[in-house]
């Protein structure tokens, strides 16, 4: 995008020469779409924000939730019953920045305007759902982690992290309805 700026800027010092009536609206134009890249890297940005200090898992995940509708506007709702920390400090912070890059992936690229975010303890694991009602991806049905892989398909770092947290990945896409990313971390 910022390359993109500096290409119209030119363009736009080269109009004000010919007519400067369409250079400023040209100018204008791109004063707005500069302040909504602003919005989006000021959110995106946000995302990377490690937990507050001596934060739960869950109390982390809510505020997560809580900012996605915030920032977005888009309905999330969080449920977690059970939850308990993983041992290891470094697993949370994984298993919430995956979190906040499906929040980023829905925000940009979905349509949606409700996601579901879940949190529960399976034996020792944890297990995450993210739900959307958005436009689900370009492929349709469900895939595991190993599927998606071999077809190259999903969001390529939130796979590397599952992975890294040996972990089990599920996503199932519903093209025009939705999509639920499903992971199971163990600790």
């Amino acid at each position: 995008n910022f390359v993109g700026f500096q290409l119209r800027l030119e363009i736009i010092r080269k109009q004000w020469e010919r007519d400067a009536n369409v250079a400023k609206q040209e100018l204008l134009q791109l004063q707005e779409l500069c302040k909504s890249q602003v919005a989006d890297l000021r959110s995106f940005v946000r995302t990377m924000r490690p937990p507050d200090e001596g934060m739960s898992l869950a109390a982390s995940l809510v505020r997560v939730a809580d900012g996605l509708q915030r920032d977005s506007g888009i309905t999330c709702t969080f449920t977690g019953e059970e939850l308990q920390d993983p041992p290891e400090v470094d697993v949370s912070l994984e298993i919430l920045q995956i979190v906040r890059e499906a929040f980023n992936n829905i925000q940009k690229h979905s349509g949606a305007t409700r996601v579901a975010l879940s949190a529960h303890r399976r034996g020792r694991a944890v297990e995450i759902v993210v739900d959307d009602n958005g436009s689900g991806f370009a492929f349709a049905g469900a895939f595991s982690l190993e599927e998606l892989e071999a077809a190259r398909l999903g969001p390529v770092s939130i796979k590397r992290r599952v992975k890294m947290l040996a972990g089990d990945l599920a996503l199932e896409s519903r093209p025009g309805e939705g999509a639920t990313l499903t992971f199971r971390v163990p600790f």
